[in-house]
Formats: structure tokens, sequence, C-alpha cells
């Protein structure tokens, strides 16, 4: 049985995939001549051979017999990305592989990753639901929090871009969802998608089993970008690579959403809605420069006389945003980074500078700089604390694009920090009107550390206080409580 008989079977993933009859066209008409080219099924209908023209770029007459072992699917939002990542899963944990690959007693599992915790939550749902199915569910033997551990040696192995556990399995499948967001969110535990997709090929390796990459497009950077580059429409391409919009892959995707979502911001709803490349966002430092800049296992200094200390916080607001202290100092032409704290959200506000200015205080410091984050009621609570603090007049992009240049020269030393090297590593640079450009962190991601790290060098580098006052020199107006 392949795998649009089985989605066409009302006892097998018919019911998964949709409510009614409209629904199950819908699909068909999208990811079935998609996943018909994937597998080396026949595409006939003209409408289907139309589809495979459009969104891949090939002659659906030169497709290979035989299928692709790697696929690329690039479409936008509410198309269905985690929904056919589950449905390629259980297709190939239970009626798509041949057991027979497996030696005596070897296991085989299809692995699924994601960029973040959430995102690997709705994945293991719909592994659930399906499993949930009469005939699916007789094969299940046992479930974990991350895994379905089926019938003949094989299970579902589903994981937050972390690799290093499936180092030495017999990859049955690979599915790797929302591919072009690895190594961007903040709690994706990996660098990038080239690196994750250089640590799984070699587990499908026996089995010749495939690897399938499902995502929005994001920045033109990574594996996935390569891919599409090298791919996209060329007949004589390794990998199938589809690009579609979201209407083109889920025809009852209301136009009024998208629409509204072009009016707000039309780059990321090209992405989003549309399926295409970002050219407006591009890395702002390669982690492999960053990573050069480490002392490695150096997570705090001593306090030291070799250099004035200067302080730089990033306040946050409680709810979603942390706080951060970051304290460096300057020694010949380098800027050193001596401490970094967090203080992870939900925070108190009042709790993290209360915090600070005790850390302040070790540290013999009586001023630190900072955003205009709630100015008044920032200046006002270190004041209470008897610490000077002082606005800074760089915006984030400027301390960011001052911090550039001293990094590529190494003339900056950071902490060993997960998180710091996490977040500068994440932090992109857009372009512009008026060549002005913009650095900041990726949407729902944060950088309290980076900004606060970059903020302290900076200061300690060039000598300047980034300050426009200090709290004693204000007027009360501008600091008090009210």
């Amino acid at each position: 049985m392949n795998i649009i008989e089985c989605l066409k079977d009302a006892r097998l993933l018919r019911s998964f995939i949709a409510n009614s009859d409209d629904d199950i066209n819908s699909w068909l008409c999208s990811w079935g001549p998609t996943l018909r080219a994937l597998y080396g099924l026949p595409i006939q209908s003209e409408r289907s051979q139309k589809f495979i023209r459009t969104y891949t770029g090939r002659d659906p007459a030169k497709l290979p017999a035989n299928g692709f072992d790697t696929a690329l699917f690039l479409t936008g939002r509410r198309s269905g990305k985690s929904r056919i990542a589950s449905v390629i899963a259980a297709f190939e944990a239970t009626v798509g592989f041949d057991k027979r690959k497996l030696s005596p007693g070897e296991r085989g599992v299809v692995i699924i990753c994601s960029p973040t915790r959430r995102q690997s939550k709705l994945i293991r749902d719909y592994a659930d639901a399906i499993f949930e199915i009469p005939l699916f569910a007789k094969e299940v033997v046992s479930r974990g929090r991350d895994s379905i551990e089926l019938k003949h040696n094989v299970s579902i192995e589903i994981m937050t871009g972390d690799f290093r556990s499936v180092r030495g399995a017999t990859g049955i499948c690979v599915v790797l969802d929302e591919v072009c967001f690895l190594g961007v969110e903040e709690d994706s535990r990996i660098k990038s998608d080239t690196e994750l997709v250089r640590a799984l090929k070699p587990t499908l390796a026996s089995t010749h089993g495939r690897l399938i990459a499902i995502s929005s497009p994001y920045a033109q950077r990574g594996w996935a970008h390569s891919t599409w580059q090298k791919n996209y429409a060329n007949d004589s391409g390794s990998t199938l690579v589809l690009q579609a919009p979201s209407k083109v892959m889920n025809s009852t995707l209301s136009q009024s959403i998208i629409d509204s979502a072009m009016q707000d911001d039309p780059d990321a709803a090209r992405a989003e809605y549309y399926a295409e490349w970002r050219s407006d966002v591009s890395q702002f430092l390669p982690r492999s420069v960053i990573e050069s800049l480490v002392v490695k296992g150096k997570q705090e200094s001593f306090p030291t006389t070799r250099g004035k200390h200067i302080a730089f916080c990033d306040i946050g607001g409680g709810r979603s945003d942390s706080s951060a202290l970051a304290i460096a100092h300057k020694e010949g032409r380098k800027a050193i980074l001596d401490l970094l704290r967090v203080w992870p959200a939900p925070c108190n506000p009042f709790h993290s500078i209360l915090e600070m200015c005790r850390e302040l205080r070790r540290w013999r410091i009586d001023s630190v700089c900072g955003d205009n984050y709630s100015a008044e009621f920032t200046a006002s609570s270190f004041k209470q604390n008897n610490i000077w603090y002082q606005r800074s007049e760089l915006s984030k992009s400027e301390i960011y694009l001052e911090f550039l240049p001293k990094a590529l020269s190494g003339e900056v030393e950071l902490l060993d920090s997960d998180l710091l090297i996490s977040q500068l590593a994440s932090l992109e640079r857009r372009v512009r009107s008026g060549g002005r450009d913009v650095v900041d962190h990726p949407p729902r991601c944060h950088d309290d550390a980076s900004n606060a790290a970059c903020g302290a060098l900076v200061r300690a580098v060039t000598g300047v206080t980034l300050g426009g006052f200090e709290v004693d020199d204000a007027p009360a107006s501008e600091w008090s409580l009210t």
C-alpha cells in the first residue's frame, strides 16, 4: 500500500487529515502530487502535472521513477506542514518501511526533529492522534514522553533539535519540521540546520531512508537555502524542492488573514504566507566568530584593579522578557566581559533591580547604563539603592553595530555562556530604508543577555558612557515615581 492509498483509506489516514470530502480533495490537490513525486508514484492528471511544474519547477515526465531520498518542502503558514510531517512519519514507521532491512535485534527509528519544545509538542499531539486510529493503535507497544514504540522493533522519536541522542541509531526516516528556524529559536539546542543534516544523514545509510525537511522560508542562509538554490527548478537535482504559498496548499485559508498580514509587515508576510525567502534579513555575526571570542570554562571574573569596571543592564518587562546585567573592563585594546547575570522571565523588575544593585556594590560600581525602558521607574529604583542610572544615547542596534568591528577584530573577550552565545548567534541584521540597518533578535526570541553584554563591552572599549544624564543631575520628574 502506498502513501496516497493510505491517505484515501477511511480506516487509515483519511480521518486524520480531513473531516469532509472537500477537505480530502483540498489535501490531495496539493500534498497529493507532492507525495507522488516524493515516492515515485505516477502523476497522470493534467492538474497534478501542472502543480509539479509550477511549484517544483520540474518536468513531471523527468521525475525519477524511484522518487527522492531527500526532499525540502517550503510552504507558507497554515499549509499543514506539521500535520504532513506526522503523516509521513506514521506511514514510514508502519506501512512504508521494509522491516527486512533491519538486522535481528536492530531497532529502526523514525526521527522527527523541530526547533522548539512547543513545536515538538504539536507534532507529538498529531502523532498521538494518528496512533489512536484503531489500525495504527494495534501497532503500539508503549508510549513515552518523546517516543512511541511500535511492533517489529520500530519506534518514533520526537526531538527538539538535539541530535546527540540518536548518534548510532538506525534511521528509517528523518523528518525535520520548520528546518529554516533550527538554530534561530533560543531553546534550539543546535547551531544550524547544516549541522543537524550533517549529523543525521549517516543514520539513514544502511536503510536508504528518506530525509524530508518542511518549513516556511526565512533567512537566505544554511542548508535549506543552499538546497533550494541547487535543486529548485533543476530536473537533474537530487533533492525534490517544493515552494508553494499557503493558499495553494490550503485552499480553505481565508484571504483576509493574508491581506491583514501584508498590511502589518509585508516582508514577513511574503515569507510566512507566500513562501518567499526574506531578502531583508541576514546573519549579524557568524557563530564561529562568537565562539572564537569565548574563554572556555570561564563563567565569571574577579574584580580587578587593571581597569575601570563598567556596567550595563537590560530591564525586562517581567512577563516574557528576562532582565540582565553585564560588567566589563578594558585592558589595552581589548574589552573583557567580567560578569553576566540573567534573571529569567517571568521576573519581578523590583527584585531584579535590587539584585543588580547588590552585585554592583560587590564590584564597587556606583553607576549603571541601560536603555530607555520605563525610564522613570528604572532610574528611581536604582536611585533608592544608591546607584546612578544613565540612559544610553545609543539605541540597541547602534550598540550592536559598534560591537561588530570590535568582535571581528578580536578586541573582545566573552564569558563561556551558552545563553549569550546563542543570543548573539541568532541576532539578525535587517536593511531598512535610508540606509539604516536594524539589528535585533528573530521573532519569538530574546536578546536581553546579548544586549547587556554588548552594552557593557562597547562602553568599556570605546571609553564612552553611552549616557545622556546621571540621575542625580536630572530633575526629579525625570526619575522619581509618580
